[in-house]
């Protein structure tokens, strides 16, 4: 198991905490008595952190989940006192560049996988930074909410990038022009996460899928969410290419050879992530 190449605190601030186990890096939302709404700090936590995991060595696959009955009721709004001065004009767009919208695209670039489980209300950048993982597992009653028309704004934190590409434009515009709200059943059914189980069976079924993630071949498993991230703007040729790229790298790694040797031994591998 390659070891720890960055240091990930166990509380980095109040709201976020931070485990770092067996190549798994766990992050809990920790603000249950606000359905853990984000702060402007949880969101810069999660950035430097997820950022700083996607080169480091020693970890192996991203585990997001949220203390309580909900997953994230979204950006804490009462945290936005009015002062009544007008901001500067273009000031929303300056402040999301580096914030919210640096988050979705950390979480969509990094090569780590991210797993994430979802119980009750995902709201707004709550539901928007859910569908930027790799895998959600929510639960068959979880409700997933994209409230921005209905609040008299437009979208914002990917989620009129995300949606359309997870569930088509017609549902897209169901979700982000009505306000739609989609249960964790029928968003499984539509192909927007990856499972529904059961409430008391989603963070057994989203362990799963970490442990099955972190015994994985990792080199193979970034560069392959690469590839698939990629082609959705690629044309095929310079897709091939980049395929033929990722092949080479790949079959250059420690878990390549510990594959062939597995099959040659007939026995399962032990990827160790190098």
């Amino acid at each position: 198991m390659p070891q720890p190449t960055k240091h990930y605190p166990s509380d980095p601030t109040e709201g976020l905490v931070v485990t770092h186990v067996e190549g798994v890096l766990s992050l809990r939302l920790d603000r249950a008595d606000r359905r853990n709404a984000l702060t402007d700090d949880i969101v810069l936590g999660l950035i430097d952190i997820i950022d700083a995991a996607s080169s480091d060595e020693a970890v192996r696959v991203i585990s997001l989940s949220g203390s309580g009955d909900h997953f994230c009721s979204g950006f804490d709004l009462s945290l936005r006192g009015d002062d009544g001065e007008k901001p500067r004009v273009g000031s929303t767009q300056r402040q999301m560049r580096w914030h919210i919208n640096r988050l979705v695209s950390v979480m969509v670039e990094a090569q780590t996988p991210i797993v994430t489980a979802v119980k009750g209300w995902a709201i707004g950048l709550g539901m928007d930074i859910a569908l930027a993982s790799d895998f959600v597992v929510a639960a068959d009653d979880a409700r997933f909410l994209a409230p921005f028309v209905s609040s008299g704004f437009t979208p914002d934190s990917g989620a009129s990038w995300l949606l359309p590409r997870l569930v088509g434009v017609a549902r897209a515009k169901d979700m982000i022009l009505l306000g739609r709200r989609v249960s964790g059943a029928e968003a499984a059914s539509w192909g927007m996460i990856h499972s529904s189980v059961p409430a008391d069976e989603v963070d057994q079924a989203a362990a799963a899928l970490v442990n099955q993630l972190s015994l994985a071949a990792t080199a193979a498993v970034g560069l392959s969410k690469m590839l698939v991230h990629k082609s959705l703007n690629n044309e095929l040729g310079r897709h091939l290419e980049d395929e033929g790229l990722a092949l080479e790298l790949s079959s250059r790694s420690d878990d390549f050879h510990e594959s062939s040797r597995a099959r040659r031994d007939k026995r399962d591998p032990d990827f160790t992530g190098r």
